[in-house]
């Protein structure tokens, strides 16, 4: 269905000049961008959801409706017209505090993991919300170079997807799969160099949409006694964030180094995991696949070891390493795939991840001719991480 949408929101973006304009200095972008694609996502997912509504409680569908619906118009007021960040915190506090309200009979447990069983209401209702808002958020910054954000959250959703089948939750895997279908319509449009940018009117309900199907899994009680599901129940909480690592691991670590440079948290920066990757030679779509294969093998691994009845405290140390291991964010690690990147493969004559795909610009003559004409309007900003 998106594939049948992103066109029009296309041409009704360019037809009102509906743009993202580049600022030459946070964004990576050079050509002024529609960035409202994730109107098309959503309207293909919402189909979905009227499709699947027949097989559940029309009351959870709606629920989720109605908060994707909410945070959808937010993005939009966000792409077309700039809102405050404390503005747009505040919508996302809201919106999470109503989903938690209105969906107060599920149930969190940590199965164990830090001495922790079913959460007490109260404690459930915060964690839920805490959760929530951060995972909107971190997946909101992870949206800064083409088709990153919508390659993890393919991956996301097909896992939790999964996840969620096994353990006989059937309508949630459903609408999970329902949503990366929608993403993979918009990645055909979103791969370097982008026509199309999801935005905030994107990034926002889809990192919302994704927590919702964690909270779903981690609150499940109703799991057969199967041995192959006992596993999966007993690990719960880590299965979840082997899927969600990337957005997760990218937004503790920016928060961490921010405060240790004595800068606000909150403050828009160019020190993302994908900021990092192009700054050591990656280019933008070798950044996505790069991006997309760490979280595919940190899943499987986690969910081999799961199987495998790893005590919980091993597999959690596991992902951590792998996290530090894997991503290129401490200088001896930039070094090493900067070497292997700049001098091993050409000496070699290999072809580097770094030639990979084409990077979201043109030449410079061009860019500065396109940022000339596109400064007749105001410039806005899209996203907090870009």
């Amino acid at each position: 269905m998106s594939m049948v949408t992103i066109p029009w929101v296309l041409v009704m973006a360019r037809h009102w000049n509906l743009l993202d304009k580049p600022d030459n200095e946070r964004k990576l972008h050079a050509r002024a961008t529609p960035s409202l694609g994730g109107i098309g996502i959503m309207l293909g997912f919402f189909v979905s959801m009227m499709v699947i509504q027949g097989m559940e409680d029309y009351y959870k569908m709606g629920v989720i409706a109605l908060c994707v619906a909410v945070l959808t118009l937010v993005g939009v007021r966000d792409d077309l017209f700039h809102m405050k960040a404390q503005h747009k915190f505040l919508w996302q506090l809201s919106v999470a505090i109503l989903f938690a309200l209105l969906m107060s009979h599920w149930t969190y447990s940590f199965r164990s993991y830090f001495g922790l069983e079913q959460l007490p209401f109260a404690v459930g209702f915060g964690f839920c919300v805490l959760f929530l808002v951060f995972f909107t958020n971190a997946y909101n910054l992870i949206d800064g170079v083409d088709g990153l954000a919508g390659s993890l959250g393919v991956w996301i959703c097909f896992g939790m997807g999964l996840v969620s089948y096994l353990a006989a939750d059937r309508v949630y895997a459903l609408l999970a799969l329902a949503l990366a279908g929608s993403i993979v319509g918009f990645l055909r449009f979103n791969f370097a160099p982008a026509r199309i940018f999801m935005g905030d009117t994107g990034s926002l309900t889809i990192g919302f949409l994704l927590a919702v199907f964690a909270l779903r899994f981690m609150s499940r009680e109703s799991y057969k006694l199967d041995p192959l599901l006992l596993p999966l129940h007993r690990h719960a909480p880590l299965v979840v964030f082997s899927f969600l690592i990337i957005p997760i691991y990218d937004t503790i670590r920016v928060i961490l180094v921010r405060i240790s440079r004595r800068k606000s948290p909150f403050e828009p920066g160019r020190d993302h995991i994908h900021h990092e990757m192009l700054n050591i030679g990656f280019r933008h779509n070798s950044v996505a696949l790069y991006a997309l294969g760490v979280n595919i093998l940190v899943s499987g691994i986690v969910l081999n070891m799961v199987y495998s009845n790893r005590h919980a405290y091993t597999i959690m140390l596991t992902l951590c390493v792998l996290s530090l291991a894997l991503l290129p964010t401490v200088g001896i690690k930039r070094g090493i795939i900067r070497f292997v990147l700049n001098e091993l493969m050409p000496a070699l004559k290999i072809g580097g991840i770094g030639n990979i795909g084409s990077i979201s610009e043109t030449p410079k003559a061009e860019a500065d001719q396109i940022i000339n004409i596109d400064q007749v309007g105001n410039n806005r900003k899209v996203d907090l991480g870009s």
